[in-house]
Formats: structure tokens, C-alpha cells, sequence
């Protein structure tokens, strides 16, 4: 049985295009560009063939955004896993200070961005855009719940992304492989669950749970795909801006590339969703030709974080395919391997091409943004987001000294261009050596990188550099405690006291 919905996905961007803006002034696309910020599931580093020479799956749309736009070798999300580092993005923010320490949001969760924080869709629609969301949130909302404490699919949900900035969304709740299985279009389901999906272990990895009527695994790249199109199509001609906002659910698994792709690689089922991702922004990049508004769009591409081990990374490095290329670790870790990301960013022939070797954050696009469409940050805005539109423009340099990474057991580490520094013995994530290695109390309780000698992570000279941990230490005490890593006033942190490991930046 389907819910009853008030406006069609068609209805619903005309009706958004016509209101605009709460300030009451349309801005014209010749003022401000339009933006698109894709987002892969899980995809790492060495999984574009521009960012790996060696890579076995040829992505030729992706490299093409990279000839004509700036291509970043060493940008990374703020956190190894996928909530917190779609909580950086949105809110320019690390997500170490909001109430989720460690691991990431259930399909269940109930929101975790503050209702009154602005976010990156806020933002820019205060600065007349139109924004959508297309795809996986994986940041809660609240479901209605019925008599008996279950979800009550057939009543709307609350503090969703229409209340977090957003004109129009359209996706599901979390992860591919996280029930409920039912899409939401603003802010009802499409269909009701009519059966549960039963779980899959590895490549299949898939929890059990609801599955709406209208719902299945396979046909979900597909459709976000086909919404995000026709929302291009149907923004290119409006008069306002837009962004949309399009955090993909590939390559995570389940691992289920369509009939048209299957074997496409040459690689692995793994390699063939990569390439629906990279025809994916080919088709983009077509729509927008055609539409005459290439020139005029931002088009970003990037990953939430490393590859995961249970897409079967072992058996792609076995095939000569090293999805996280060089770099240490996985998803989840502390080690590049979890964080270091691909990153594109192109704007027709206004970026000239080149590549970008400073250090940059995700959560650095929410400031940029900001300069490029004329907004002043508030001072409890995006308080770990540093501008690079000065740099983009030729007139300046990049701001970034350091960055905080945050990993899924609740582990830090800080990064400079020279230093990294872990504040623990093991990985923080899933990578050897873990947390709970027996032995793990025989590993020292730092580990210091030099990384322009050795990115790879394999000589740990804590015992060498004493004061490199002193130093380090007390910036980390200090960006917590002051609630933010740029300059401005003192804010809060979303915690009751202090949490367990800023025990390790007290000394």
C-alpha cells in the first residue's frame, strides 16, 4: 500500500523554485554558480584511475573532471567513517563535538545535527539557491512511533533534511545495507514495507529489516541517479541557483551493479559499481552541456571515507587493484588509508588545471562556499572549515595548518603537512593493530609519523620527538576545549563534561 504523498517530485521543485528565498531577493545564476557535490559510498583513494596509475578500473569521466578542474592529492574527510564525515561536510564542523563520540548512526537514529545549526544547504539558501538532497542521509531524523513503541511508517517523519536547509530530498534513511529499506521523499515514505529483507553476510553485507513495496537494493544507484538528473534538467531552467547535494550509496555494499555494468571492470563486482559512479558523472556533465550550464556549475567529487575491508580489498590486491593505493589502512582507521580521499573540484574553464598538494579538509567547502557566494560566517558556524577561495582565485594561500582525524572506535590524530601524530598505540578502526590486540599494552602509547618521508605510516619515532607530542597535545586540548580549530570566539561542544579520551590532551 502506497502512503499518500502532496507533491510529486516534479511539483515540488517548481513549487520550491517559485517561493526561493526567506529574504525575498532571487539571485540570477550569472551572479552565483550553481553547485553539485557528489559523494561516493566507501570509495577509496585508488579506486580513480587519475589518482592511481595502477588502477584496474578505469574511471574516464572522473579523470576528465581532473583535466579541466583542480585535482587534491592530499584532502581527507574529517572522520574515517560515514556519519561524522557527512556531519563535517553539512556543518563545517567536526563531529567529535556533537553527542556521537564514536561508530555512526542506525537507519533509527534520531537527528544528529542540531536544529539550529545551519548547515551548508541553510547557507546557501539564504543566499537565494535552491537546494535538494538526493540520496543517503545517514545524519537521523525522527520517525513517528505508534502505540506499541514501533515505527509508524504511514505518519511523516520530523527533523529531517527539509528542516536541516534542504528545499527537497529524496533517499533513504542510512547506509545501503542499513534497514529500514523504504525511500523518503520529503518527508513521507514512497511505499509502506510490505515484507522484511532477510540478512546477507560479506560481499552482500545487508542487516535485516522493513523493505518498502517500491524498494529494491539493486534499483537504488539507478534511481538517485535518474532523480538527480531530472533535478538538474529541471533547475538548469529556472532563474535561481541551485545545489544539490548528492551523497551516493556505492560503492558500499551490498555490492550490486546492474546487468548493464556486470563485468564492465574486468576487476570485480566492486569495480563495476565504481564505473556506474563514474557514468554517473559523465551523464552530469552531459545534462549540464546541454542545458548550457557547465560553465556555470561547481561540480565536486569526493569519497566520506577509505575503502572498507569487507569489500573484499584483499582479493582486488591479489588482481593487482589497490583500492586505497598506497596508503595504510581502511575505513574506519585512524591510517590515510581510512581518510585520504579523491578529490576533484571543477568549474567549466574557470579553474585552469593542476594539482593540489596542500592540506585540505571536507569540512573546509562550507567556508569556501560561503566566500564564493558572499556569506558571513557566523561565529557558531562552521568552526572547523577554513576558505580556500582565495587560493582558487590566484590571490592567496591556504589557511590550513592542521586537521583533526577522528576514527570509528572514538581515537584522534592530528596532521600537519610534516607531522602526524596518533593518540593512541593501535589503528582506531578495524585495521591491525586493533584496540583489542592482546598485546596491545606492549606498543607505545603514541605513534608520529614523519609524512614526507614516509606517507605510508611504518616508522613510528614518537620516542624521538618528545616535544612533537607536548606540542601536539596541547593544540588538541586547545581545539577542543575552545570548541573550534579557527580563529573566532570560544563555542560548545555538545557534551556532558568531558568524554574519555580528552583525558589524553590534559597532561
Amino acid at each position: 500500500m502506497r502512503t499518500n504523498i502532496n507533491f510529486t517530485f516534479y511539483q515540488s521543485i517548481v513549487l520550491s523554485s517559485a517561493l526561493l528565498i526567506p529574504c525575498g531577493k532571487a539571485y540570477s545564476k550569472t551572479e552565483k554558480p550553481n553547485i553539485i557535490f557528489i559523494i561516493a559510498d566507501d570509495l577509496g583513494y585508488g579506486d580513480i584511475s587519475a589518482f592511481n596509475e595502477n588502477s584496474k578500473i578505469r574511471t574516464e569521466n572522473i579523470d576528465k573532471l581532473c583535466e579541466n578542474g583542480i585535482k587534491f592529492t592530499d584532502a581527507h574527510s574529517s572522520s574515517s567513517v560515514s556519519t561524522p564525515s557527512r556531519y563535517g561536510i553539512l556543518t563545517g564542523r567536526y563531529a567529535f563535538r556533537t553527542h556521537l563520540k564514536s561508530e555512526v548512526l542506525s537507519g533509527f537514529s534520531p537527528p544528529l545535527i542540531d536544529v539550529d545549526r545551519n548547515t551548508m544547504g541553510t547557507m546557501l539558501s539564504k543566499q537565494g539557491y535552491h537546494t535538494a538532497c538526493i540520496g543517503k542521509w545517514h545524519l537521523g531524523w525522527d520517525w513517528a512511533f505508534d502505540e506499541n513503541k514501533e515505527v509508524d511508517f504511514s505518519k511523516p517523519i520530523k527533523n529531517g533534511p527539509t528542516t536541516r536547509g534542504f528545499d527537497y530530498f529524496y533517499g533513504i534513511a542510512a547506509s545501503l545495507d542499513m534497514s529500514p529499506y523504504v525511500y523518503v521523499e520529503n518527508n513521507r515514505v514512497t511505499a509502506l514495507p510490505d515484507r522484511i529483507a532477510r540478512k546477507y553476510d560479506g560481499i552482500l553485507l545487508q542487516r535485516k529489516g522493513p523493505q518498502g513495496a517500491d524498494f529494491e537494493h539493486i534499483d537504488c544507484l539507478p534511481n538517485f541517479s535518474k532523480r538527480a538528473l531530472d533535478y538538474i534538467a529541471a533547475q538548469s531552467d529556472a532563474d535561481a541557483p541551485f545545489f544539490l547535494y548528492l551523497p551516493l550509496t556505492a560503492p558500499h555494499t551490498p555490492i550490486l551493479p546492474t546487468k548493464e555494468f556486470q563485468g564492465k571492470s574486468g576487476l570485480s563486482p566492486y569495480g563495476d559499481f565504481v564505473l556506474m559512479i563514474d557514468n554517473l558523472v559523465g551523464e552530469i556533465v552531459s545534462v549540464l552541456k546541454k542545458k548550457g550550464q557547465l560553465d556555470n556549475t561547481i561540480i565536486v567529487f569526493t569519497s566520506d571515507n577509505g575503502c572498507a575491508p569487507y569489500a573484499d580489498i584483499k582479493g582486488m590486491e591479489k588482481a593487482g587493484h589497490f583500492p586505497n593505493y598506497i596508503y595504510r589502512g581502511a575505513k574506519a582507521d585512524l591510517y590515510d588509508g581510512g581518510h585520504r580521499l579523491p578529490l576533484v573540484m571543477s568549474w567549466g574553464n574557470k579553474f585552469y588545471k593542476r594539482e593540489v598538494s596542500d592540506l585540505f579538509s571536507l569540512t573546509d567547502f562550507y567556508a569556501t562556499f560561503a566566500e564564493i557566494t558572499g556569506y558571513k560566517l557566523k561565529d557558531n558556524e562552521a568552526e572547523d572549515s577554513f576558505s580556500i577561495w582565495k587560493f582558487l582565485e590566484g590571490k592567496g594561500k591556504f589557511k590550513r595548518k592542521d586537521l583533526v582525524h577522528h576514527s570509528v572506535d572514538g581515537s584522534f590524530s592530528i596532521r600537519t603537512p610534516e607531522w602526524k601524530l596518533l593518540f593512541c598505540p593501535h589503528s582506531g578502526g578495524w585495521s591491525y593493530p586493533r584496540k583489542n590486540e592482546e598485546n596491545i599494552s606492549r606498543f607505545p602509547p603514541h605513534q608520529l609519523y614523519n609524512m614526507t618521508t614516509d606517507v605510508i605510516e611504518q616508522q613510528n619515532i614518537e620516542d624521538q620527538h618528545p616535544d612533537l607530542i607536548k606540542k601536539y597535545s596541547r593544540i588538541m586540548r586547545k581545539y577542543i576545549l575552545n570548541g573550534r580549530s579557527t580563529p573566532g570566539k570560544k563555542q560548545s561542544n555538545e557534551t556532558k563534561g568531558e568524554w574519555d579520551q580528552i583525558k589524553l590532551f590534559m597532561k
